[in-house]
C-alpha cells in the first residue's frame, strides 16, 4: 500500500515536520475508520458541548494532600490555551471560595487619588476593554520536582495555566481617578475570608495590568476570582489578586505578613528578603523565570512501541517572548532546536515540538528555553552545588543571586545573601524506560538538592 510505503520512508531531520501516523503503524482506509460509527439522535439544543464517549474526560487533580489546590493536567492538553474549567487554583482559606453576587459587588479605588470612586460590575463592563493571552503561574510551581510522589507534569508543574483574559486596563481606571504625586504603589485587596492583599509597583499597574472579569470568553470561574481579579502578565500568581474589591494607591508597599514572609524569596534562617532589603524587596523578583517542560512523553505516560514520535511541550517566561527551546534525548549531552508553534505571544505559553525516533532503549528527555532577554533555563547544578541538608541556609545550597536585576536594585552585598532566583525553574528530566513507561527520575538524581524548595503558594 502506498500509505504504508510512505510511512516507512518517513525521515527525521532536526525539528522538521513528519508524518504523524508512523508511530501508530500507518494510515487506515476511511471505510475501516468509519465502520463502527453510530448516529446520535437528539433534537434538543445542547446547552454545553459534550466530550465524545470515545475520549477520556480530562480533569484537574491535587497533589500534596490539600483540598485547597487543583492542578492543571498539562500532559493531557494541546495548543497553549488552558480550558477555564481546568485552570489551576490555590486558595489561602483551605478551599473556602467566596460566593459573590455580582450585583452587590463593588470595586473601591481610593488612597492617593484625586477622585475616589466605587464602581459596580455593570459600570466596569461598560468601560473600554482589552483581551490578552497570558499565563498565570503559582510562585510555588515546580517545587515538587524532587518529591518521589510527584510523578506527572500535573503533579510537578500543574500550578501554571494560560488563558485569554478580558477586562479593563488598570491604567485606564487610574487615569480616570487621577494619581497623586508621590504615589508609587498599588495595593490590591481581595474579598476572600483572609482579606488577601498584595503590593505592586505603580509602573506595572500603568503598563499592562488588567482588571479582568472574563476568561476564555466567559465569566471568570468561581475559584479563579469571580467576579473580578487582577491579571499581571508575566508576574507571579500570588500578586494576581482574585475576588478583587479594593485598590488603594500609596507611597510605600503594604508590607503585610503574607508579603514579607510568604511570598518573598527566603534567605538564611528562613527570613524573608524584606529582612535584608526593606521596601526595596517589593520591587524584586516579581517576574516568573524562564521555564519549559516536556508534556509528551512525560511522567505517567507510556510509549506503546519503538518508532517515531513527536516530543511536545510548553515554554514560558515572565520576561516576555520565548525565543528558543532546545530538546535533549540523551540527558543533556546533545541538544536540538525544537520548532516553536505559532502563535508566539509575550507572557503566554509557547508550544514546542521535535520529531524523535525511539529505538527502544532507555532515554532521558529534557528541554531548556531561552527568552527575549537571553535568560536560559538552568540545570539543577547551575543553581546550586552539592546540597547540605542539615543547613537551613538556601544560599549555601542554591548559590547567591548575582543577576543584574538583583544587583541593580539591592546592591552586591544584599544579593550575596539571597538565593539564586531560578531555583523553581530548573530543567525537568523525564526517563523513558525500555518498556516504554515514562517516570520522573529527579528524586534519584545524585547531588541535586531536594531540600528547601518550600515556598508560598499563590493564586
Amino acid at each position: 500500500m502506498k500509505s504504508k510505503r510512505l510511512g516507512r520512508r518517513g525521515l527525521l531531520k532536526g525539528g522538521a515536520a513528519f508524518v504523524g501516523g508512523l508511530a501508530m503503524g500507518g494510515l487506515r482506509p476511511a471505510s475501516a475508520q468509519e465502520s463502527g460509527s453510530k448516529l446520535i439522535h437528539d433534537a434538543n439544543i445542547r446547552p454545553l458541548g459534550e466530550v465524545s464517549r470515545f475520549e477520556r474526560k480530562i480533569v484537574r487533580g491535587g497533589f500534596g494532600g490539600s483540598n485547597a489546590n487543583a492542578l492543571t493536567p498539562l500532559q493531557d492538553l494541546h495548543g497553549i490555551i488552558t480550558p477555564a474549567d481546568l485552570h489551576f487554583y490555590v486558595n489561602h482559606e483551605n478551599g473556602a471560595t467566596p460566593d459573590i453576587d455580582p450585583r452587590q459587588h463593588r470595586l473601591l479605588i481610593h488612597g492617593m487619588v484625586d477622585r475616589p470612586v466605587e464602581l459596580t460590575m455593570d459600570e466596569i463592563k461598560t468601560l473600554p476593554s482589552v483581551s490578552r493571552i497570558c499565563f498565570v503561574e503559582c510562585n510555588g510551581n515546580s517545587g515538587s520536582q524532587f518529591d518521589k510522589n510527584a510523578k506527572t507534569a500535573q503533579d510537578i508543574h500543574g500550578r501554571s495555566s494560560c488563558s485569554e483574559w478580558t477586562g479593563v486596563p488598570l491604567s485606564l481606571l487610574l487615569k480616570e481617578v487621577g494619581v497623586q504625586r508621590g504615589a508609587e504603589w498599588v495595593i490590591a485587596v481581595a474579598a476572600d475570608p483572609s482579606r488577601h492583599a498584595h503590593s505592586l509597583p505603580l509602573a506595572k499597574a500603568m503598563d499592562d495590568a488588567i482588571v479582568a472579569y472574563a476568561q476564555n470568553g466567559e465569566a471568570l470561574r468561581l475559584e479563579n476570582g469571580y467576579p473580578l481579579r487582577i491579571i499581571l502578565p508575566g508576574w507571579s500568581g500570588r500578586i494576581n489578586v482574585k475576588w478583587l474589591n479594593r485598590i488603594k494607591l500609596t507611597d510605600e508597599p503594604y508590607m503585610n505578613r503574607q508579603e514579607t514572609f510568604a511570598y518573598m524569596e527566603q534567605g538564611p534562617a528562613g527570613m524573608g528578603t524584606y529582612a535584608y532589603a526593606g521596601p526595596k524587596a517589593f520591587a524584586y523578583h516579581h517576574e516568573s523565570f524562564v521555564k519549559s517542560i516536556i508534556t509528551f512523553p512525560s511522567g505517567g505516560q507510556r510509549l506503546p512501541r519503538r518508532g517515531i514520535y513527536e516530543i511536545s511541550g510548553l515554554a514560558w517566561s515572565g520576561a516576555g517572548v520565548i525565543r528558543k527551546v532546545e530538546v535533549s534525548t540523551d540527558n543533556g549531552k546533545t541538544w536540538k532546536d525544537a520548532q516553536l508553534q505559532d502563535p508566539i505571544i509575550p507572557y503566554a505559553f509557547t508550544r514546542f515540538r521535535l520529531g524523535w525516533k525511539w529505538d527502544g532503549g532507555e532515554a532521558i528527555l529534557q528541554s531548556r528555553s531561552t527568552d527575549e532577554r537571553g535568560n536560559i533555563q538552568p540545570t539543577p547544578q547551575q543553581v546550586g552545588g552539592t546540597p547540605n541538608p542539615s543547613s537551613p541556609n538556601q544560599v549555601s545550597i542554591w548559590g547567591s543571586d548575582n543577576s543584574e536585576a538583583c544587583r541593580s536594585l539591592l546592591g552586591d552585598e544584599l544579593c550575596s545573601k539571597l538565593p539564586v532566583r531560578a531555583q523553581r525553574s530548573i530543567i525537568q528530566s523525564w526517563k523513558v524506560n525500555r518498556d516504554g513507561t515514562v517516570v520522573n527520575p529527579m528524586p534519584d538524581m545524585a547531588g541535586i538538592a531536594p531540600a528547601l524548595l518550600n515556598g508560598a503558594h499563590d493564586h
